[in-house]
Order: C-alpha cells, then sequence, then structure tokens
C-alpha cells in the first residue's frame, strides 16, 4: 500500500528516443549524450486479419523507449508496453533490430526486463542513488513525445511516494508535463545517472508525472542476476 494511493494513473505509449539540448552548459550536455548511447527502442508487433473482402493483413505496432541496463543486452522498459505482446523487437541505435524475451514482468511496478543478444556489447545506464534525493532536486527528463518531439526538460521532483512497509522510495513525482511519446523515458540526475523511469502522467494535473525509482529498477536487477545460473 502506498501513501499517494489516491494518484489516478494514466498510461502512456512511447516512441524512440532522441535528444539535443541548446539550454544546458557543454559538460551537462556531453553526460546527457553518453547516457543516451544507453537508449533503445522497444517494439511490439501483433498481426491480425482484417474482416474485409477478401481478407487483408494487418500489422499493429507500439513503440517505446527501452533503458539498457547490462551490456550483455539486458533492457527495462514499461510493462504496459509489451504485456500480452506476442512479438517484442529491441532496436539498437544503428538501427540493428533483435527479438527480444521477457526475463522478468512486474505489474505492481510497471517495470520489465527484456533480453536481447547483440552483436557486440551495449553501452549501460549508469545508477543514481534513488534513496538520495530530496524534494526540489534537478531532474532532467529525454523525452520525445509528440508535443515536444526531440527534447531535453528540465524539472524538479515534485514529491516522493514512498512503500508504508519499507519506506523506500519507490515513485517520484515530477514538476513536468509528460504525454504520448514520454513513458519509457529515463529521468537522469545532473551527472547523466538514471534516477528513475517515466510511467504515467498524473490524471486531470498539469506540471505532474510518475516516475519509477532507479533504487527499485536496480534492485529487482541484482535480484535477477543473483538468481541466474
Amino acid at each position: 500500500m502506498f501513501r499517494a494511493s489516491r494518484i489516478i494513473l494514466v498510461f502512456i505509449q512511447c516512441l524512440p528516443l532522441t535528444a539535443s539540448c541548446a539550454w544546458a552548459d557543454s559538460g551537462l550536455i556531453d553526460r546527457i549524450q553518453e547516457a543516451e548511447k544507453s537508449i533503445v527502442t522497444v517494439r511490439t508487433e501483433l498481426t491480425r486479419v482484417m474482416p474485409t473482402t477478401p481478407p487483408q493483413m494487418a500489422t499493429f505496432y507500439r513503440t517505446a523507449a527501452g533503458i539498457v541496463i547490462d551490456p550483455s543486452g539486458i533492457i527495462v522498459t514499461n510493462t504496459h508496453t509489451i504485456i500480452h505482446a506476442p512479438f517484442i523487437f529491441v532496436i539498437l541505435r544503428d538501427g540493428t533490430k533483435l527479438p527480444a524475451q521477457v526475463l522478468f514482468a512486474s505489474g505492481e511496478y510497471d517495470f520489465s526486463f527484456l533480453r536481447i543478444y547483440p552483436p557486440h556489447a551495449l553501452q549501460s545506464i549508469t545508477w543514481a542513488d534513488s534513496s538520495l534525493i530530496n524534494i526540489g532536486d534537478t531532474i532532467i527528463a529525454v523525452g520525445n513525445s509528440d508535443y515536444d518531439n526531440q527534447s531535453i526538460m528540465s524539472g524538479h521532483i515534485k514529491s516522493i511516494l514512498q512503500n508504508m512497509s519499507t519506506s523506500t522510495n519507490d515513485f517520484l513525482e515530477l514538476d513536468l508535463d509528460l504525454y504520448h511519446g514520454d513513458s519509457g523515458g529515463p529521468i537522469l540526475d545532473e551527472q547523466g545517472r538514471l534516477l528513475g523511469m517515466v510511467m504515467a502522467k498524473r490524471e486531470s494535473q498539469e506540471n505532474s508525472s510518475i516516475a519509477i525509482a532507479a533504487n527499485k529498477i536496480h534492485l529487482q536487477y541484482l535480484q535477477y542476476k543473483k538468481n541466474v545460473p
């Protein structure tokens, strides 16, 4: 049970992420560009026969961001993006498209781990310690929404949503409007490290979006690695 139990989350489909930034200092730009190397595209595909005369085949796509968390090919993305999808693919930054399998899926926290077998080692994201964040801290959101394509947004931690039983920082509320296309993107600190992953926006409230705290994802990843033979 969570202290912010009345928050209604609206899940948002997302698109591939690229970014540019003119307002930041050159050092911050370099750090963000380095973090961008760990961002990939996750795409699900579903082919159905359309009830037409004559019948025709149609393929439906859903695309989202994914973040490389292991250079061998482990990706984190939103569960709501890949759930029930018969075919899942990851598209690397050079355009290489690879089939992916689900290693772990959390419905409660809306993140999943995917496995691909890339032709070379990938660059993985650097983790921040999300237990050290404070309300008002500056964050960077890498976005690619339909409303503000190819952008980097600066914002702040608006509130911290804790698990009542463990008092861990499980979700972060951001003072940003994130839209269709931003879900699954990384939330970075000013060092370019992963603080969280965009999950949803708050319904009927401006400047309020929700991200899964990085530690929640990282600890689950470490547990997965521990249990892998």
